[in-house]
């Protein structure tokens, strides 16, 4: 499989951080607080290496040498923990660079005047990694180093990295109760020096790691990020993120607390989509999500198959899968047939099967219909969605059959209890135990199951994307293209754009009329953003005299150069565009154009570079989708013909791109023949160009 992500190398080795030889611990004490707790951990884990004390304040401490300084020490540690308040923050930073510590960590806040960039200079230029700070640190489970202020519970170690801008959020999640475990486990603070990008990539290094949960509020390393995203996706270890400032306020809360813009959220879901990240919303749907991928499964196709013992249930089950895009297997005759041998007659065979009916020799019966179920060329992941309470013997049962039968499944079998409260953990972990799954909750469990379904098809269809190569050459002024120059350079990638003339006299106008042909559009020529609320358009001119009129009316309000347009089809309205984030570039934009765009807002963004499928999806996804099939007895529009003009839009941006700030074609008319821009505008990009996204 090839992948349009090229990897960039490693930034930071992280190594010094979080597994380190040996350890300074500055300003450990007796004391409760971050030094003694870390010390703690750090006995209670069985770290394998040196470990030196450094506090002023005592000669000997837990039957080890303390020493007054970092430079006392008899030899250079390579991680020192810094357990000192602000104010002694910046000289310990100084001392720990002078002597050569190559890494250090620290929880204080860090919060002076000048500070954090002082600290960011001295790590940067001694090629220093840094935890923190703000941060409450890190568990390295695999080296047994904990560096967390925290009392911690010495655990195995799993095949799970979380990483998180909430150290409250970390802290609970390795304290999760379905056995859920971890390679590394960080707070990763205010990140400036080593950012969350960083700590991705140390994790994929590993070869442990088979899923990485993210907790962000907002990306500082923009480009490493993107790189540590692409690595994953090419080394087919998926990412589950739980990005917060979603919400304008949330959006504001979160720049607030972290110092970084929050970003766009529907630029972060494109940034997602691209790199196979899923996106959850919640801390029980990651953890749903981080124990399917923690399995390892990689469903062969994008269906489900589900069996119940509660008809319901099973409509429960449908209802709220129609709403996370989980699909059931359209299973074939032969299944149907195996299905109906093994039910009760009153039972229908179908996918999702109710098979409980009289309960009478229920074993045999669920044992047969999983068979039948798994067995169907269509299946991709099995669902057996049963509560799992401990009251009486059916629960046992069922996983008796399914440790029975798993040797002859062909596709994974997960469990799915729907009410999350009422599931016994002792039953649940011997599930666990034996390879299956237990998700809690219908909702958070289908959510689940779609982001593996999601993954494993973004990593099936995952390919290069094909950029023809153009020659185009284009002179930039310092003010944005007006309509008649930004539809000329559009034409000359491909795309198709309604004929116009340019004018500056009542006579022009009308010869470009006569020339175009009627009916025609006159337009201002003034460079108007918003020509519309303006009162610069005038549409359906069917002859001189009307022309005349609308050129004397724009003419006198808006200055004598007219666009004269040959009048479009018309159809549905569509926007067009390429808008720059600042911290992700150029962005594709498509959605439903027109007047009411910045009202409606039904748009879609897409990183690029991008492909058809992926725009085809994006249109087929805004709310409006409907009216592209038609509605009202209107005809249905071609899609593809829109995903055209969207390529070579993309084409235009693989090309010109680092000259552009943004490209708005708005509308552009699609009708079942065709699609055809009838507006544009396109601004080059600034030496301070702008940070906000056009809508």
């Amino acid at each position: 499989m090839t992948h349009p992500w090229p990897a960039t190398p490693h930034r930071q080795d992280l190594t010094p951080l979080l597994n380190p030889r040996s350890i300074a611990l500055v300003g450990i004490s007796t004391l409760p607080r971050f030094g003694g707790r870390v010390y703690q951990n750090l006995q209670d884990f069985g770290y394998r290496g040196e470990i030196f004390g450094v506090n002023p304040r005592y000669e000997n401490l837990h039957g080890q040498p303390c020493y007054p300084s970092l430079r006392a020490l008899p030899s250079t540690p390579e991680l020192a923990i810094l357990a000192v308040p602000n104010d002694q923050l910046l000289t310990t930073m100084q001392e720990a660079a002078s002597l050569g510590v190559r890494a250090v960590v620290t929880s204080s806040s860090a919060y002076l005047p000048n500070l954090q960039s002082q600290l960011t200079a001295i790590a940067q230029a001694h090629h220093m990694v840094m935890g923190g700070p703000n941060g409450m640190g890190f568990i390295a489970f695999n080296h047994r180093v904990v560096a967390w202020g925290y009392p911690v519970t010495p655990l195995p170690s799993g095949p799970v990295t979380f990483i998180s801008h909430s150290g409250t959020l970390a802290d609970a999640m390795w304290q999760n109760r379905r056995g859920l475990r971890f390679n590394y486990l960080v707070s990763s603070g205010n990140e400036i020096v080593t950012t969350l990008a960083d700590y991705i990539q140390h994790a994929l290094t590993e070869e442990s790691t088979r899923v990485i949960g993210l907790f962000l509020e907002a990306v500082r390393d923009p480009e490493t990020f993107r790189a540590a995203l692409a690595e994953a996706a090419a080394r087919d270890v998926p990412i589950v993120a739980l990005k917060v400032g979603r919400s304008q306020r949330g959006a504001q809360l979160a720049q607030a607390h972290s110092g970084a813009l929050a970003g766009e959220n529907s630029v972060y879901d494109a940034l997602f989509a691209y790199y196979g990240v899923q996106r959850v919303h919640t801390p029980d749907e990651m953890l749903d999500t981080l124990e399917l991928f923690a399995a390892k499964l990689r469903p062969r196709t994008r269906y489900i198959t589900a069996m119940h013992d509660s008809g319901g249930e099973r409509g429960l089950l449908v209802d709220l899968a129609e709403a996370e895009g989980v699909s059931f297997a359209p299973i074939n005759a032969e299944t149907t047939a195996k299905l109906a041998a093994a039910l009760d007659p009153a039972l229908p065979p179908v996918n999702p099967v109710d098979a409980w009916g009289t309960g009478n020799d229920f074993e045999q019966v669920y044992r047969d219909c999983l068979l039948a179920l798994d067995a169907d060329p269509q299946t991709g992941l099995n669902v057996w969605a049963a509560d799992f309470y401990a009251a009486g013997d059916v629960t046992k049962n069922y996983l008796r059959t399914a440790i029975e039968l798993q040797p002859r499944l062909q596709h994974p079998l997960v469990f799915l209890s729907n009410l999350a409260g009422a599931a016994d953990e002792a039953l649940c972990q011997q599930a666990r135990a034996h390879g299956f799954p237990v998700l809690l909750g219908t909702a958070n469990g289908l959510r689940a199951i779609q982001h593996v379904l999601a993954y494993a098809e973004f990593q099936r269809e995952a390919s290069q994307p094909s950029l023809p190569t153009h020659t185009v050459t284009q002179n930039w002024a310092s003010q944005p293209l007006d309509e008649h120059a930004s539809l000329q350079l559009l034409a000359r990638y491909g795309i198709p754009v309604a004929e116009s003339r340019l004018a500056t006299s009542l006579a022009e106008t009308l010869q470009a009329a006569c020339e175009l042909g009627y009916p025609v559009a006159v337009k201002t020529a003034a460079g108007a953003a918003h020509k519309t609320e303006a009162g610069g358009v005038r549409l359906n001119l069917t002859g001189e005299a009307a022309v005349e009129t609308a050129y004397h009316a724009l003419h006198e309000r808006l200055g004598e150069r007219v666009l004269v347009q040959r009048m479009a089809p018309s159809g549905v309205e569509i926007i067009l565009g390429l808008a720059r984030d600042p911290q992700f570039g150029l962005l594709l934009t498509v959605g439903l154009g027109g007047i009411w765009v910045e009202v409606l807002r039904d748009v879609r963004f897409l990183m690029l570079p991008t492909q058809a499928d992926a725009i085809r999806h994006a249109l087929l996804s805004l709310r409006g989708a409907q009216m592209l099939a038609g509605v009202r007895g209107q005809p249905a529009v071609n899609v593809e013909a829109i995903v055209q003009a969207a390529l070579r839009l993309c084409h235009l941006a693989a090309e010109l791109g680092e000259q552009l700030e943004a490209v708005d074609i708005n509308p552009l008319i699609a009708t079942s023949h065709g699609a055809i821009a009838v507006d544009a505008l396109i601004i080059p990009r600034a030496k301070n160009p702008s940070t906000n996204l056009p809508f």
